[in-house]
């Protein structure tokens, strides 16, 4: 027996009632979340996603040694997103929340929870994906943490040389 025509327009209702649902709740939920213990703007888990990206974007090695997370560019961010507009910066921690929990259908876990294996594997999935969105609103927070980083003290003095005008934070 094949489906009506009911039937299916019913199905395709129930899935688009049940999407939004899905991304009103998290909205919800998510909508002015105080931020973490010791930061200005970002939650805990908008914090560790932060860092979990910018390890996996700029993992220990090269020269100088020194990893995303451990020039605290979790903390480089939450002072970007404090000297927003408040909506701007509302809206790049949404950006935020939802790429950490992009990876819930695929790996049953949020993206700062991964091994940084996996982590790596989802960013440069992200960073060559066919959806123009998602590819850009990743590009667009790999560009803020590249910043942090090139501006990091230990990675200022290494390129200080080939600014004669100054650099650093």
């Amino acid at each position: 027996m094949s489906p009506t025509r009911r039937q299916v327009l019913a199905a395709s209702a129930g899935v688009a009632v049940a999407g939004g649902l899905g991304a009103g709740t998290m909205a919800w939920r998510w909508w002015e979340r105080p931020p973490g213990a010791g930061l200005a703007q970002l939650a805990t888990d908008e914090h560790a996603f932060v860092q979990a990206l910018a390890e996996a974007w700029m993992p220990t090695g090269g020269e100088p040694a020194l990893s995303g997370a451990d020039a605290a560019l979790g903390d480089f961010f939450d002072g970007i997103v404090d000297g927003m507009h408040p909506s701007t910066g509302r809206e790049l921690r949404l950006l935020l929340a939802g790429l950490d929990a992009l990876t819930l259908p695929t790996h049953l876990a949020r993206y700062h929870t991964l091994g940084l294996g996996d982590r790596q594997d989802v960013l440069r999935s992200w960073l060559h994906s066919d959806i123009t969105l998602l590819r850009s609103g990743v590009h667009a927070v790999v560009a803020l943490v590249s910043l942090g980083w090139t501006s990091h003290p230990d990675v200022a003095e290494r390129l200080r040389p080939y600014f004669r005008c100054g650099y650093s934070r």
